[in-house]
């Protein structure tokens, strides 16, 4: 699984239009990924089984989620934190990597549920250290970072 996977299902407003994060969104995504990293396989498990949860078909995309499948989850997310004052610079990649999901028969409705599983497991991982402020931040991020599915 990439980020590719988290993309939205309506098309979002292109990357020039888009709402850039607020520093102070910023900050909270940094926080709350900073949190849950050092225990990101149990994270990205938690993820896996939210997702499959929320969505029963996704269990044959998942199959098995392998540790280094959760590695490289974990990896797309790390990148995506550290590419937050450079998030259009991305766009190419995420672009190519969403056509690329469409040909393995990934389709845009997927992408809602993968969002709303990754939200609720920062919820889940970090209670009352994640505010609403930081749901919004990290859906305004998984928006923008998933806005090449449009272009």
């Amino acid at each position: 699984m990439s980020l590719t996977l988290l993309a939205p299902v309506e098309p979002a407003a292109s990357a020039e239009t888009a709402p850039s994060l607020t520093p102070e969104q910023k900050r909270l995504i940094r926080d709350s990924f900073t949190t849950v990293e050092p225990a990101s396989d149990l994270v990205a498990r938690l993820f896996y089984m939210k997702s499959i949860d929320l969505d029963p078909s996704l269990a044959a995309l998942f199959k098995a989620p392998t540790r280094g499948q959760r590695r490289r989850f974990m990896a797309a997310m790390k990148l995506a934190i550290l590419s937050l004052d450079r998030l259009q610079e991305l766009q190419p990649i995420v672009k190519l990597l969403i056509a690329q999901k469409r040909q393995e028969g990934v389709s845009s409705g997927v992408y809602a549920t993968l969002q709303r599983a990754w939200v609720w497991t920062l919820e889940q991982s970090l209670q009352a250290r994640f505010p609403r402020e930081a749901s919004d931040a990290w859906t305004s991020l998984l928006n923008q970072m998933t806005d090449a599915q449009a272009s």
